[in-house]
């Protein structure tokens, strides 16, 4: 659990190893990355703290160089109480006054959603130039005394305990679910995805004619996001054209409808969109994966023949077919003549908790680096189809989304007695903060401690494939009810014990 420092004690410390080893021990982070102009900035705000008349306990209660799980957002000093938050930011050296008000602004979006007042500034410490953002987000030059007025607010009954107020859901919108807050640009990407952005917008303006690119990640890296984002970006340049692999949703509909220039249209409706591809300049492909060969074909044809653009999404793992497997469009994609591929790796969705929990599920051989409570995991058992239906029940009332496998055409199986809020097919592109799933002896460990799946009744369709598109929606909690399958649920119920032993 993050604690804060006080700054005036940590900035004493000249050798930038021994800071690191102080400040991280005090923090209970581990050693931090602190440079030396960084410690000459902090040391030079405590000792003006000092000359305005702190003491070294005013001087205490500060969060230094946080960063916020999984989102990469770091900032330089934060103190909060339970009515107000304070925010210092230091530079070294002068910058553009813009890049001062741009952060700012952006600490601002992170910050608001505390319900908290907040309080903004930055010190430019080779100038000792202070500035602070206004309430109608104006930046304004102060003296340093108007800053260390307001800390003294702060010195008294501070929060001593950061973790619980931030949390990775709170910033990342998903176009599909939040198609406002994204019109709106009401959101920000996060370092990895700005990189990605910038790379694959240089590559477009090197591009002589038709181009190829592809953006790769596991389910929860924020593809989804930074493909649109790059769309909406593009649609004020020329038409663009986002073509889903997979139902469009109330929210693509609502972000066709509002940007100008940019179409949303199913894969479905591919062959009758090359009128529109035609004329796009830019066509983007979420879910690439899911396409089948004819469509990835024709495609490409039409790129070439009129020199457009195409920006792949694609996640190989989540395939949920064997079909979808055997087109393995991913492969077909890297053996076009990319001018880049881009992988996101860090997983945005869900905590790192369930992270790990998932990837124990898949092999219950893997070791994780770190141990976990796994606090955010329920596991149920449930004797009969009654029982499990009362488990779901109880589960939606908490507010748990219910996905169910999606059912065959023709075939009966074991869940389709349970009504649910999606199935599979239905949950692509979309997130929830809390998710319920179940399992039965349709599910097994193989001898490698791998999970694998009966045939599903549609003999296209994989079970575990399935089972993993679904608790990967899942952003803060996860719920399992096991069906009686006291075997699965013994196997299940020792990745609990391990991490707790």
């Amino acid at each position: 659990m993050t604690s804060p420092v006080n700054i005036y004690e940590i900035s004493r410390i000249r050798d930038t190893k021994a800071f690191n080893i102080v400040a991280g021990h005090q923090a209970q982070t581990g050693r931090t990355r602190t440079q030396y102009h960084e410690i000459e900035s902090l040391r030079i705000v405590a000792d003006a703290f000092v000359r305005a008349g702190f003491g070294v306990a005013d001087c205490d209660g500060f969060f230094f160089g946080f960063s916020i799980p999984h989102i990469g957002k770091e900032f330089d000093l934060l103190k909060f109480t339970g009515e107000r938050c304070l925010n210092i930011e230091l530079k070294s050296q002068p910058i553009p006054k813009r890049q001062i008000l741009a952060q700012l602004l952006k600490n601002r979006y992170y910050l608001m959603h505390l319900g908290k007042e907040l309080h903004l500034f930055t010190v430019v410490t080779d100038t000792f130039s202070c500035y602070k953002l206004t309430a109608d987000e104006r930046l304004e030059e102060i003296d340093f005394f108007e800053i260390a007025s307001v800390s003294r607010l702060f010195s008294m009954s501070y929060i001593n305990s950061i973790d619980a107020l931030f949390k990775a859901s709170e910033y990342l919108i998903s176009p599909l679910d939040t198609p406002e807050k994204f019109i709106q640009g009401e959101y920000f990407l996060t370092q990895a995805q700005e990189k990605i952005k910038r790379e694959v917008l240089d590559g477009i303006a090197k591009a002589r004619n038709h181009a190829y690119f592809h953006i790769t990640g596991n389910p929860g890296t924020g593809k989804t996001l930074l493909l649109y984002d790059l769309a909406k970006t593009l649609s004020a340049t020329a038409p663009t054209l986002i073509i889903q692999c997979g139902r469009l949703l109330k929210g693509q509909k609502r972000i066709r409808k509002a940007i100008g220039g940019l179409n949303v249209v199913s894969v479905r409706r591919l062959g009758g969109t090359r009128g529109f591809a035609a004329t796009a300049r830019f066509i983007f492909v979420d879910e690439s994966h899911r396409m089948n060969r004819r469509q990835f074909e024709s495609l490409c044809a039409t790129v070439a023949a009129h020199g457009s653009v195409c920006i792949f999404s694609s996640d190989p793992e989540q395939v949920l077919s064997r079909e979808e497997r055997e087109n393995d469009i991913a492969g077909e994609i890297r053996r076009l003549p990319l001018g880049g591929e881009f992988v996101l790796s860090e997983k945005l969705r869900m905590n790192r908790e369930l992270s790990t929990f998932i990837l124990r599920l898949k092999n219950i051989r893997h070791r994780p680096r770190q141990r976990e409570s796994f606090s955010h995991v329920s596991l149920s058992f449930a004797n009969t189809l009654l029982e499990a239906q009362n488990l779901i029940a109880y589960y939606k009332a908490k507010g748990f989304v219910f996905i169910n496998y999606t059912r065959s055409k023709w075939n009966p199986c074991p869940f389709d007695a349970f009504k649910e809020d999606f199935d599979t097919h239905h949950v692509i592109g979309q997130e929830f903060d809390k998710v319920v799933m179940l399992m039965d002896n349709s599910f097994y460990y193989d001898e490698n401690g791998v999970l694998q799946g009966i045939p599903h009744p549609s003999p296209d369709y994989l079970y575990p494939n399935m089972f993993y598109q679904g608790i990967t929606r899942a952003r803060e909690d996860l719920a399992l009810v096991i069906v009686d399958a006291p075997e699965l649920f013994g196997h299940i119920a020792s990745i609990l014990e391990e991490i707790r032993n």
